[in-house]
């Protein structure tokens, strides 16, 4: 081989080198480029899942917020309070069970129903009171149960006991809440059977006060209403709430002769309620509501007369730790010829507990002043304490002292020592 072409030979074995070299060279970015690529995609996939992930924690965040709304709502309005028995005399009028005031929020079953309850074993020692007997019973059973699905809900407490709890009753089992519901940014619209809303829902006793016995608390209706609760800045929130109920449930808790729901052929007709509180949260101890309400409707009887009734109140409630203080005025007006109850009234409630532990003293003071022509007034003391003996058990003892006083006479309707266990699920 001559040197010519050895030479040759060597140049082109080295042009081959080079050019596989720039084909390395320039094959390289393509490939990184091709990875670059599918990292971008998976980036992308992870980003995606990431963004998901995150919607639905959003998602399930809001409904665990609507679901303590919700059981909040249920604690201020259905477990208030198991509407009282009572005897045809007042003397032997019986009590108002109520949820302790440990707030206890129903146990929460998987699943979109939830079923709770209340029960109550109940002892009544009745003290110098002419015809008032002893009794050892079990006073109550109401069995709860709550659905939802979105904005959209249910609630029923349904309620019953050996014998009736007035006389005046269809039966001794009855519906004392059964509405469905619509949960909104500002409140939740209710339409069906619940309570009316006029001045505090209720003092945390057991007996009960004037109010209660007279029908203007824990009272149910038929109707449509929207109540809610908005906080406008970090110290500033309000409670409100309109109502409009077509006709009365007839399952209030007042004393036959009391109020026109154990008249025969008298009923409620187009009530309206509106009620608005503001809160101040001074700091994360204290706070207090002041709340105004408005009620107007009419009593209609099968054979007249018909009246217009009006009430107008006003309360304040005042929370430092674990203590509260609260007071009400309702002032009562009835227009027309007036034959029987309701009448032209004014009420006052006062009262105050602590909470500590398993421990929550309370003292209740109830009056009603009627301004008829003997010039009554009634009141009734309360002085109690529930003490939580375990979870969902509550042993509730209670003192009452309930006189009536007129120009010429004075007579103790109710004195009598109360004993409950009550338990929660």
């Amino acid at each position: 081989m001559s040197e010519f072409q050895l030479n040759t030979d060597k140049r082109d074995f080295s042009l081959v080198v080079v050019a596989a070299f720039l084909a390395t060279i320039i094959a390289t970015p393509r490939v990184a480029a091709a990875q670059g690529a599918d990292q971008s995609v998976e980036i992308a996939a992870l980003e995606k899942q990431i963004s998901e992930q995150g919607r639905r924690i959003a998602e399930l965040e809001a409904e665990v917020k609507e679901l303590m709304a919700r059981s909040k709502s249920c604690t201020a309005s259905a477990h208030e309070g198991i509407q009282p028995a009572a005897r045809v005399g007042t003397a032997n009028a019986e009590p108002a069970p109520s949820t302790p005031q440990k707030s206890q929020a129903r146990r929460i079953l998987p699943g979109p129903v939830r079923f709770g309850g209340d029960v109550y074993l109940y002892q009544y020692v009745p003290t110098d009171v002419p015809g008032a007997q002893p009794k050892f019973e079990l006073y109550a059973f109401s069995a709860l149960v709550d659905g939802r699905h979105g904005p959209w809900g249910f609630h029923a407490d349904y309620r019953f006991r050996t014998t009736k709890l007035r006389s005046f009753f269809p039966g001794n089992t009855w519906l004392q809440e059964g509405y469905v519901s619509y949960a909104t940014r500002l409140g939740q619209i209710r339409v069906g059977d619940f309570y009316r809303r006029v001045g505090l829902n209720w003092d945390g006793s057991f007996f009960g006060n004037i109010e209660y016995f007279d029908g203007l608390m824990l009272d149910p209706e038929f109707g449509v209403g929207f109540e809610g609760d908005h906080k406008f800045t970090n110290r500033l929130g309000a409670d409100y709430s309109v109502q409009y109920f077509s006709t009365d449930a007839r399952v209030n808790g007042s004393l036959p002769g009391r109020d026109f729901v154990s008249e025969p052929g008298a009923h409620a007709k187009n009530d309206i309620t509106m009620r608005f509180a503001p809160v101040w949260n001074f700091d994360r101890r204290m706070s207090l509501a002041v709340g105004s309400s408005f009620a107007k409707g009419s009593i209609d009887r099968d054979n007249g007369p018909h009246n217009e009734r009006t009430q107008a109140a006003a309360d304040a409630t005042l929370k430092i730790g674990p203590w509260t203080a609260y007071g009400e005025i309702l002032r009562q007006t009835v227009n027309g010829i007036v034959v029987l109850p309701p009448q032209d009234a004014t009420y006052a409630l006062v009262g105050t507990r602590w909470t500590h532990g398993r421990f929550a003293p309370r003292l209740n003071f109830s009056q009603g002043d009627y301004h008829g022509l003997n010039g009554r007034r009634e009141y009734i003391i309360q002085p109690g304490i529930t003490v939580e003996l375990a979870d969902g058990f509550s042993f509730i003892y209670e003192y009452d002292f309930w006189r009536s006083v007129t120009a010429s006479n004075a007579a103790t309707l109710d004195r009598s020592l109360n004993f409950v266990l009550h338990y929660h699920f």
